[in-house]
């Protein structure tokens, strides 16, 4: 639970309007903390808001500059580094390597395959979400192989990613490095 103010902003508010208008200092102790009202501890309004032409002192026109200097170096932030990868028109992007692109069982299978290298023998039912359908599509691209034996059900005991699927891996990942907004 929070602790309940010292005193009311309202309290503040009409203080701070006495200390103004009577141009006197005005302090307010309350459970330990001390409050100073000063009349003018900010910049008149009416001065703030003049045009610079409307300055009659020099005095003015500085307090004024070193405003608005300060205004401008709180308002600049640098410019952001823009990448010109994601500047490139969409009908300027050449198509991806693997044509027609693979869909999300394939892409899944020869991820997990990519990670565990060419060539490396992968138990068959190790692979989630993959079919003798994706099996048969991902063969006649030419991207994995799979042994000649088989389980009870027919599945192959073991498949692996060939050269050929791995380079068009590669290919595809320097594709979309190349160019990010895909």
């Amino acid at each position: 639970m929070t602790k309940r103010a010292p005193i009311k902003q309202a309290d503040l508010n009409r203080l701070a309007a006495v200390a103004k208008r009577n141009n006197i200092t005005i302090e307010v102790e309350a459970e330990g903390y001390t409050i100073r009202l000063h009349p003018n501890s900010a910049a008149p309004r009416e001065a703030v808001d003049k045009n610079p032409e409307e300055f009659t002192s020099l005095a003015e026109w500085q307090a004024w500059r070193d405003r608005e200097r300060a205004r401008e170096a709180r308002g600049k932030a640098p410019a952001p580094q823009r990448d010109s990868a994601w500047d490139i028109p969409w009908e300027d992007i050449p198509p991806e390597p693997i044509q027609p692109p693979l869909n999300w069982r394939e892409r899944r299978a020869m991820d997990y395959l990519m990670a565990h290298g060419t060539e490396v023998r992968i138990d068959w039912y190790a692979l989630k979400d993959y079919g003798s359908h994706t099996q048969k599509k991902l063969e006649e691209r030419g991207f994995v192989e799979a042994s000649s034996e088989t389980d009870r059900h027919g599945h192959p005991n073991q498949i692996w990613l060939t050269k050929a699927g791995a380079k068009a891996m590669r290919d595809q990942r320097a594709h979309r490095d190349k160019y990010p907004c895909l």
